[in-house]
């Protein structure tokens, strides 16, 4: 398996070269960055959670463009009698990057650079964002579920779709 530190994949109908890498820095221009995808994270917040990536919590991944963060994804791995699992988290895109396959080299690239122990990718998306759930069906992932009322988004519940992917 090649290097997970830097690989540059091409992205089509994108004019940058985009470069997808696992996250192995806390510097400041990486918190500042990643403070602008979760405002609602204070930055001493981002540094506990590049922290505690740092220390194998979970894993990180990112697209850059021109040395920027464009799109972020964070992976979970499971422990004991789930360490056959992997779930992904907080794929999130910069609008202006959208639609421009970002999202779809990102997430190929994370599924490249599983543990081979890896047998099943799970993730929740909020029920109503079709344009990741296509994402992820174009992926081979498939719906198995609902978590009603998963999240608080601005006073009002919203629903999660659960997905997996068998390797």
């Amino acid at each position: 398996m090649e290097s997970l530190d830097e690989k540059k994949l091409p992205v089509l109908g994108n004019t940058l070269e985009t470069e997808f890498k696992e996250l192995s820095d806390t510097n400041l221009n990486t918190i500042s960055e990643l403070h602008a995808f979760f405002p609602h994270w204070k930055k001493s917040s981002v540094q506990k959670k590049l922290n505690a990536t740092l220390n194998g919590s979970d894993k990180r991944f990112v697209a850059l463009e021109n040395g920027r963060i464009v799109a972020h994804a964070r992976v979970f791995f499971g422990k004991g009698l789930h360490k056959h699992r992997a779930e992904i988290t907080s794929l999130v895109v910069e609008p202006s990057h959208r639609r421009h396959h970002i999202g779809m080299g990102l997430m190929n690239f994370i599924m490249k650079n599983l543990p081979s122990s890896t047998e099943l990718v799970l993730l929740a998306v909020a029920s109503k964002n079709k344009p990741a759930i296509h994402l992820y069906k174009k992926l081979g992932f498939e719906k198995y579920g609902v978590l009603k009322k998963a999240a608080l988004v601005n006073g009002k519940y919203v629903d999660n779709s659960l997905m997996k992917k068998k390797l």
